[in-house]
Order: C-alpha cells, then sequence, then structure tokens
C-alpha cells in the first residue's frame, strides 16, 4: 500500500481541518440544540433524568470496551503511517472482543445496583452500541491519522441527523426513552458506511483481514495511558449524575444534567482545533517543538477571549435562558445549575486542550496521572456533598476539580515547552467581561434574544479598546473573511 503524501503546511492543514471539523460542528450543534430541546420538553423532567442516568452509568464502563488502544493507534499511525494496516484489524479485533465480554456485566452490574427493569434493558441497550462502535471508531481513528477530517466531520453529521430524525419520529409516536436509545443504534450504521466507503475509496486500508493476535498484549499495554485518562475523564463527566440518582430523585438528575449539556454544547467551539491539532502536530513536535509551543501561545489566548465572556454573559442570562428554553418543571433549579456550571467553561477549555497537547508530546502517562487525581477528588467531593446539598454540590465540584486539572496541566507542560506570560492577556479580557456583565446586569429587563446579542456587542467594544488583537492576528481573521467572500478594508501602502 502506497502511503499518503504528507501535508505540506502544518499551520495550513490545521486551519482547514479545523473549519471543516467547527463548520460541521456549527451545522450539528443547530440540529442537536433544537432535538434535544425537543426531547427534555416531550420525556419532561423525571424520564429525561432516567435516560440521562443510563447514558452516564454505561458511560463510566466504556473504558472497558477499549482501553485507550484506538487513541494510542492514531498517534503512532499519524506519525508512521506504515503502521496502518497492522494496527486498524488488530484494533478492530480486540475492541469487538472487549464489547463482547462486557456486554452482559455492564446491565448486571446495573441490576445490582437496585435500577429498575426500565432502566436496565436500557442499559443494556447502550451497552450493545459498543459491538458498533468496535467498526466505526477504528475507521474514525484511520481518517484521523490520515488528516481526513471531511469524511470524519461527514459520518459525523450523517450519525447525529440520523439520530434526530428517528429519535423524533419516536417521541412523535408517544414512546419514551427506550426508544431513544434504539434511535442512538440504529444511527451507527450510516456512519460505518460512510466511513468504509472512505477508507477503501482512498486505499487507506486493504481489506484483508490481518490480524495478529500475538500483538494484542503489547497493543493494550501501550494503550492503557489512554485509558486511565479516559476513564478518569468519563467518571469526572458522568459520576456526578450517577451518585445524584442514588440520593435523590430523577428529576433532580434532570435539572442538573439540562444545565451541563448546555455547557457542553458550547464546547463545539474549540472542539474543531482540538480534533485537528493531534496528528498534524504530532508530525511536528518530532522536527520543530517550537512551532508547537506557538501554537499553545495562539490557542490559549483565543481561548481567554472566548471562554472568559461566555462566562460571565452565561452566569448573568442564565435565568431567562432557561425560562426560554424549557418548561416550568425545569425552573428554577435549571438555571441555578447553569450559572455555577458556566464557569466550568474555560478550565475545561484549556484542560481539554492540554490533554491533547499531552498526547502531542508524549506525555500521555503523566496526563493519566492528573486525569486520576481529579477523578479521584470528583468521587470524594460529590460523595461527600450531594447528600446534603444535590445539584448544587455537583455543579461546584465539577467547577472546582476542573480548576485543580488546569493548573496541573499547566505545570506539567511548562517542563517540556517555554509557555509564554499570558497575564496581561488575561487581564485585558477579564476587565472586557466584566464591562459586559455590568452592562447585561443593568439591562436585566430585556428579553434573552436581545441581550445575548447585546453582550457580544459590548465585549467586541472592549476587545478593540484594549487592543486584544495583534496584528498578525487581525490578519488571520481578514483572510478567513476573504476566503468566505466577505469585504473587508484593505490597508493601502
Amino acid at each position: 500500500m502506497t502511503s499518503a503524501p504528507k501535508p505540506a503546511n502544518t499551520a495550513r492543514t490545521v486551519f482547514k481541518n479545523t473549519f471543516l471539523i467547527t463548520f460541521g460542528s456549527v451545522a450539528l450543534k443547530i440540529v442537536n440544540f433544537l432535538f434535544n430541546l425537543y426531547v427534555v420538553r416531550q420525556l419532561g423532567d423525571d424520564r429525561f433524568g432516567q435516560y440521562a442516568v443510563v447514558l452516564a452509568f454505561v458511560g463510566l464502563f466504556q473504558i472497558m470496551a477499549e482501553l485507550g488502544i484506538s487513541q494510542y493507534a492514531m498517534r503512532e499511525i499519524a506519525q508512521n503511517r506504515a503502521k496502518t494496516e497492522a494496527l486498524f484489524w488488530n484494533v478492530v479485533a480486540v475492541r469487538f472482543i472487549l464489547a463482547l465480554l462486557v456486554l452482559p456485566i455492564i446491565p448486571l452490574a446495573a441490576a445490582a445496583s437496585s435500577y429498575s427493569p426500565e432502566l436496565v434493558l436500557g442499559v443494556f441497550l447502550y451497552t450493545s452500541t459498543f459491538l458498533l462502535a468496535a467498526i466505526e471508531a477504528p475507521v474514525q481513528m484511520i481518517l484521523t491519522a490520515y488528516e481526513r477530517f471531511d469524511y470524519v466531520t461527514g459520518m459525523t453529521v450523517i450519525g447525529q441527523i440520523c439520530f434526530a430524525l428517528i429519535g423524533a419520529a419516536f417521541l412523535l409516536s408517544g414512546q419514551g426513552f427506550l426508544w431513544l436509545i434504539g434511535a442512538s443504534l440504529l444511527s451507527f450504521f450510516p456512519r460505518i458506511a460512510l466511513g468504509l466507503w472512505a477508507i477503501r475509496k482512498h486505499n487507506l486500508v486493504k481489506f484483508n483481514f490481518a490480524f495478529a493476535p500475538r500483538s494484542w498484549p503489547a497493543l493494550i499495554r501501550a494503550g492503557l495511558p489512554f485509558g486511565i485518562i479516559t476513564l478518569t475523564l468519563t467518571i469526572a463527566f458522568s459520576i456526578d449524575a450517577v451518585m445524584l440518582k442514588m440520593f435523590w430523585e430523577d428529576q433532580v438528575v434532570g435539572w442538573y444534567k439540562v444545565a451541563y449539556e448546555l455547557i457542553f454544547s458550547i464546547m463545539f467551539i474549540t472542539r474543531g482545533f482540538k480534533e485537528a491539532m493531534v496528528p498534524s502536530l504530532s508530525r511536528a513536535y518530532v522536527d520543530d517543538p517550537k512551532q508547537v509551543e506557538r501554537w499553545y501561545y495562539r490557542t490559549v489566548k483565543v481561548i481567554l477571549l472566548i471562554s472568559l465572556p461566555i462566562a460571565v454573559g452565561g452566569m448573568m442570562i442564565a435565568h431567562p435562558l432557561i425560562r426560554f428554553l424549557l418548561t416550568p418543571d425545569y425552573y428554577p433549579n435549571s438555571a441555578i445549575a447553569l450559572q455555577i456550571l458556566i464557569w466550568d467553561v474555560p478550565f475545561l477549555m484549556f484542560s481539554a486542550f492540554c490533554g491533547n497537547m499531552a498526547t502531542v508530546t508524549k506525555q500521555e502517562k503523566q496526563a493519566a496521572v492528573i486525569y486520576t487525581i481529579n477523578a479521584i477528588a470528583n468521587i470524594v467531593l460529590n460523595l461527600l456533598t450531594i447528600p446534603r446539598f444535590g445539584y448544587v454540590a455537583a455543579s461546584v465540584v465539577t467547577v472546582a476539580t476542573d480548576l485543580i486539572g488546569a493548573i496541573q496541566f499547566h505545570l506539567l507542560l511548562s517542563q517540556k515547552l517555554h509557555l509564554p506570560d499570558l497575564r496581561s492577556v488575561g487581564a485585558r479580557v477579564a476587565l472586557a467581561s466584566t464591562l459586559m456583565g455590568v452592562i447585561l446586569w443593568l439591562a436585566t429587563g430585556l428579553h434573552v434574544i436581545l441581550l445575548i446579542p447585546l453582550g457580544g456587542i459590548i465585549y467586541a467594544f472592549g476587545v478593540l479598546a484594549l487592543r486584544l488583537l495583534d496584528q498578525e492576528e487581525w490578519g488571520l481573521i481578514f483572510r478567513i473573511l476573504r476566503k468566505l467572500r466577505i469585504p473587508v478594508p484593505v490597508k493601502n501602502g
């Protein structure tokens, strides 16, 4: 098999793939946002809480069906494409065997946790997706390693649209959350079909089923650091819902998860770059570590520029936003949770970026330690506080543990990279965000549809007044606008 040519320019490749993923994410988020609102309204706080518990419970065991081997293999293929054939088929084989092994275990664990028969059935159905993911994830792994994010984005968009259409049809016919999980199962098939067609079209993998069982133990050992990272991240994202279910009613889980899902809907802003950077910067780090340092500076600055105003503005408009979007049974509890959880956005964006930077710089073992510390802190703090304070405690613990993780990642990366001083930038972003927050507080009588653009205009004014963008960044913005055929001023001379 002939290796695909390496991309000539890292920056151009990262920006191209970032645009593809982000554009697909925007379209996808619009569909998902509207569909999720429909789901939340149709199921109500208690049934939505049950649905959230099933997803969270299965998510805690997800690593047992993967063990981190897909992430390890993706990085290895990105750095040496001669490994494609062997790694692809062995990842498929190992993942499929693991999925078969955990298929009966997870529902039994749910039954042992005294879940109702309906919840246990939901857990079984959702666990069944691991069998299909054993094919879908390695296909996506290959396309990611070859930086074919056009197909990766296409797979995601098609799958989510199918899920939304099938799920909406089930809910319209009066079915419950179990049928929604069934829609999730069905949505795997078009994703897999597109991915297999793409790797066959571009001759990325030969379909000769080259399995090497003797290599599986070494593959699993190499993937374990990534597996630990995935496990600890899953605990951070899911354990709060599971613990809320242990001590509180289903609707409490629903109140909290609605706010949490709104936070994750914001994360699409950086998802494109976060996914596009790993294969490209993994190659660049081998030959030019300084290039990776420059990417760190620009990316952290963008994270500050985006996330801090979201946190301030989101806290100010949380109550009118929840009243506007959801039914009365979610208010005011989901609004209170959102006011706290919105402050997780800066730490979550930074930690997600740094986690990928750790992969690029081959510090995944150290990153696994950080994520493990956070997971343990998350479990202990939730156990101590959720029984008494419920969703408020879960919200505060989420923000606190991600703050701890962000600090640890900064210290970790500073050992291998010369990190720039961003205190001046951070102070000016905080000043612009505070100005916006004060104006939004004074304008609380306005409808939320007016508050959001008002906040954006005030913040943009602050960015301009405080000169937060340098000449190179303005040049990049103008180039993007020109490519989108949007008129921009041209500097004379």
